[in-house]
């Protein structure tokens, strides 16, 4: 490129066209990379968007079943306490004695 103050009217002109189109050019490339990025960006998007809904709804499912089944062990724990805090101090020789029977018993069937 030539000396600006050795360049005349005409020959300035065509050097800023030619800046000028090579700017365009490369502004239309940048465009176009940006709307293929863009696109792209669409269509994994489009793609992975309701697989990832999906597992949300299935991880939120699996809270839900687990915070139910944790209810029902804690209602299951209080059933177990109420049942042996019911058998008073007596209940085991009572248990004892029938297991005694019950052997005796069973000896007389052939058991």
């Amino acid at each position: 490129m030539k000396d600006i103050n050795e360049m005349s009217d005409h020959e300035i002109l065509i050097e800023l066209l030619e800046e000028k189109r090579r700017n365009d050019r490369i502004r239309y490339i940048q465009y176009a990379f940006d709307a293929v990025v863009i696109l792209a960006l669409l269509v994994l998007g489009f793609i992975y968007i309701p697989k990832i809904v999906s597992f949300v709804k299935q991880v939120n499912q699996l809270i839900e079943d687990y915070q139910q089944l944790v209810g029902r062990l804690n209602l299951t724990e209080v059933k177990i306490d109420e049942f042996v805090n019911s058998f008073g101090s007596d209940t085991g020789e009572k248990m004892k004695e029938f297991i005694e029977r019950f052997e005796a018993l069973m000896s007389r069937f052939g058991f």
